[in-house]
């Protein structure tokens, strides 16, 4: 996560662009810097842990062919895993 509110985060996306997202529709414990969060317009509805969200990334690339723009976003905070 770049950043957090009760309400929204900006995450980083597959491809590198940063997003607002709204966490109104997201269950559980707050998610934190460096989680990776599953999004649908505008929203995070999930999250994945390392091994899961490497398996969709990869799985995203072959069916077309590159990193999706929109899906898994991970979030990305100075000094979180790369």
């Amino acid at each position: 996560m770049v950043s957090v509110d009760p309400e929204n985060a900006v995450v980083e996306e597959a491809c590198g662009q940063q997003k607002r997202i709204s966490l109104l529709a997201f269950d559980g414990p707050p998610p934190r810097p460096g989680e990776w969060l599953i999004v649908h317009a505008g929203f995070a509805i999930g999250r994945m842990d390392d091994d899961e969200a490497r398996r969709v990334l990869a799985d995203l690339e072959t069916v077309q062919g590159g990193v999706a723009s929109d899906g898994a976003a991970r979030g990305q905070a100075e000094g979180t895993r790369q």
